[in-house]
C-alpha cells in the first residue's frame, strides 16, 4: 500500500488555517531561521506573535485534517500561524513538480515507502535539535517507535514523526463460520493453526465459492513481522536469498496452495470480503471506516489480532505510518514542530483514534477513544489493534519499496506453485539488477 494514493485532488490545494494560542515555555525557542539552539525566552515570545505560513507539501486530503480536529486544535494553542497546504497527488501534482515551482515547503507528508524519494531531494532533516529545545519527551510515543524511527537514518537520526500507525488485525466473517459450524479465530493463534482453520472454511457450497483467508500481497510483503532486510545496508546487495526468507515465503503462500482458496484474476480482496462478503478472513489495510456500511448490507463480522510466527510472541508487523518531516531549508522550523507538537497532542490524538486510526501516542484517553465515531463497532474486538508490539525494525535501504515490489509478486508466484528456493533465488537476481540500474 502506498499511503500517497489516499488524496485524490488533482490541483493545488490551498488551504489557510488560523492556528491556535501562543505558547512558550522553558527551552521551546528555536529561532525562525531553523537553528534550534540558543534562542532567549523573550525572543521566542517575540517570535510567537509574529504571523508566519507554514508552506506543506503533503499527500495528505485537506477534509481529513478537518476530521481529526486538527484545524481547531492549533486555532486554539497557535493564533500566529497559518498554513498553506500543496496537495500531492503523485500524477499530476510531484513533489519535485512542486519544487520546481518555486514553492519552498516548511513540512512535508507522505508514507514510509517515500522517504528514499524525500531524502533524495533534500526535504527531510534531523528533528532532534528541535525536540531538544522544547524537551520533547520520544518515551510518550508507543513502544519500539523511536526505534523504528531511528533505523531509516544511517547516522540513527529522527528524521520523521509519524502521526498515526496501521496496525494489521484479522477481519473474519461470522457468518461463514455459523454456517459451516466451525470456531471463529482467537487471538493469539500461529499463521499454522490460522491455516487449519482457513481449509475447514474454504467451500465450495451451493454453486458459491467461499475463500477461507486472503490478504493483500504487497501489503504483507511491506511489513513482514520477521524484520528481515530486503537489502543488505552494507554490502548494499539483495538479501532475500535466505532461510529466514524461505520460512517467511513458504508460511504466508501456504494459504493460496488450499484447494479453491485464490481469488478470481482482478478480485479485491477487500471487496470481496466486504460487498461479495464470501471470505471468512482477511488481513491488510484497515477496513473500519467501511465496515458499518457492509453491516448494514448484511456482514455479521469481528476482529482477532494478527497471527504469529511461532516462537514470535506478540510481535506484529512492521510499522505502517504516515508521516511529517520537516526540510533542511525551512525558514521556520520552530513553527513547524509547534504543528507536530499539537498533531501529537493528546487531542488530536484521541480525534485520530476515533475515526479509527491507532495512535502513536501512549494514552489511555486516545486508546479509549478508538473507533468511537462509529457507534456499530460497539462490542467488537477493537482491542485485537492493541495487542501485538511493532515488529523490530527490518534494516533499512532506501531502496527497499523497489525490492518489496519484486518480492510480493514472488510470493504470488510461490502460492501458484514455484519453489520457494527458486523464487528466493530469481528475486535476489532481480533486486541486484535493479539495484545497478538505481545506483548508477
Amino acid at each position: 500500500m502506498k499511503w500517497c494514493g489516499w488524496n485524490k485532488a488533482i490541483v493545488f490545494v490551498m488551504l489557510s488555517v488560523m492556528l491556535a494560542a501562543c505558547s512558550s515555555g522553558p527551552g521551546s525557542s528555536p529561532s525562525s531561521s531553523g537553528d534550534a539552539q540558543g534562542d532567549s525566552s523573550a525572543t521566542s515570545k517575540g517570535r510567537d506573535s509574529q504571523p508566519v505560513t507554514l508552506t506543506i507539501f503533503a499527500t495528505l486530503d485537506p477534509a481529513f485534517m478537518n476530521q481529526m480536529g486538527l484545524e481547531e486544535a492549533i486555532r486554539k494553542k497557535y493564533p500566529h500561524l497559518s498554513i498553506k497546504l500543496v496537495s500531492i497527488n503523485s500524477k499530476d501534482i510531484t513533489f519535485q513538480s512542486a519544487l520546481a515551482s518555486g514553492q519552498s515547503p516548511d513540512l512535508v507528508c507522505c508514507s514510509i515507502a517515500s522517504i528514499g524519494e524525500l531524502k533524495e531531494l533534500q526535504l527531510i532533516s534531523d528533528l532532534t535539535p528541535l525536540m531538544n529545545a522544547v524537551k520533547f519527551d520520544v518515551n510518550r510515543l508507543q513502544p519500539g517507535m523511536a526505534d523504528v524511527v531511528r533505523s531509516y537514518s544511517e547516522k540513527g537520526e529522527f528524521i520523521l514523526m509519524p502521526f498515526y500507525t496501521s496496525s494489521a488485525v484479522l477481519y473474519y466473517n461470522k457468518g461463514i463460520f455459523d454456517k459451516f459450524a466451525v470456531p471463529y479465530p482467537k487471538d493469539g493463534m500461529t499463521w499454522d493453526e490460522l491455516y487449519e482453520v482457513a481449509k475447514r472454511v474454504t467451500r465450495l457450497d451451493n454453486g458459491i465459492q467461499y475463500f477461507g483467508f486472503t490478504f493483500n500481497e504487497q501489503n504483507i510483503t511491506y511489513k513482514n513481522q520477521l524484520g528481515l532486510a530486503f537489502i543488505d545496508p552494507k554490502t548494499k546487495k539483495a538479501a532475500v536469498n535466505n532461510d529466514g526468507w524461505k520460512h517467511w515465503m513458504e508460511t504466508m503462500s501456504m494459504f493460496a496452495r488450499i484447494p479453491g482458496n485464490v481469488l478470481p484474476p482482478g478480485a479485491s480482496e477487500s471487496r470481496v470480503f466486504l460487498n461479495d462478503q464470501r471470505t471468512a478472513m482477511r488481513t491488510g489495510q484497515t477496513l473500519l471506516p467501511m465496515l458499518p456500511e457492509a453491516e448494514k448490507n448484511g456482514l455479521n463480522w469481528d476482529l482477532a489480532a494478527l497471527p504469529e510466527f511461532t516462537g514470535m510472541k506478540g510481535a506484529g508487523t512492521q510499522m505502517n505510518a504516515p508521516f511529517f518531516a520537516i526540510p533542511p531549508a525551512s525558514k521556520h522550523k520552530h513553527e513547524a514542530f509547534q504543528f507536530i507538537e499539537v498533531m501529537l497532542s493528546e487531542e488530536v490524538q484521541s480525534n485520530l483514534s476515533a475515526l479509527g486510526y491507532v495512535p502513536v501516542i501512549r494514552s489511555e484517553m486516545a486508546k479509549q477513544a478508538f473507533g468511537s465515531k462509529y457507534p456499530e463497532l460497539k462490542g467488537k474486538n477493537l482491542q485485537a489493534f492493541f495487542l501485538d508490539a511493532i515488529a523490530k525494525p527490518a534494516p533499512y535501504s532506501d531502496y527497499n519499496s523497489h525490492a518489496a515490489n519484486i518480492m510480493f509478486k514472488k510470493l504470488v508466484e510461490v502460492g501458484g506453485g514455484k519453489d520457494a528456493n527458486t523464487a528466493l533465488r530469481e528475486a535476489d537476481e532481480a533486486i541486484n539488477k535493479q539495484l545497478a540500474e538505481l545506483m548508477r
